[in-house]
């Protein structure tokens, strides 16, 4: 049976939402908007990572299998560099990080449940 269109519509949406979200955030920090003794990479790299989100937040719209599949590892990729940095004392850990690590785990989810929810139904092989 596949998915109601309204539930994966509002599932796109409340992903984009999310990833606009972690977006802001990142351009937050690559502008220097954080408290004082804000520990993160250079701006450089935040702007960048920033840009990903705002143009992965654009492509989660197309629901392409493939798209999903790769905006799920990639924000996986993204959480566990922050946990190392974190637990190394490279990164801070405040209000700031925790709602964006919560926004990017949300969407990290809706991504997953996107790919689930629109890929093909494989159907067993038959054995005679």
């Amino acid at each position: 049976m596949s998915p109601q269109p309204t539930a994966l519509s509002s599932a796109r949406l409340a992903a984009t939402v999310l990833s606009l979200l972690a977006a802001l955030g990142y351009f937050l920090i690559a502008l220097g908007l954080v408290p004082a003794g804000f520990q993160s990479p250079p701006a450089p790299v935040m702007f960048v990572a920033g840009l990903a989100y705002l143009i992965g937040g654009a492509l989660i719209l197309r629901v392409g299998r493939r798209l999903l599949a790769l905006g799920a590892a990639l924000n996986l990729l993204v959480m566990i560099a922050f946990m190392m940095a974190a637990l190394t004392g490279n990164a801070t850990v405040d209000l700031l990080s925790i709602v964006g690590k919560i926004a990017q785990l949300g969407l990290g989810l809706l991504l997953i449940w996107l790919l689930w929810r629109v890929s093909p139904r494989v159907s067993p092989v038959k054995t005679s």
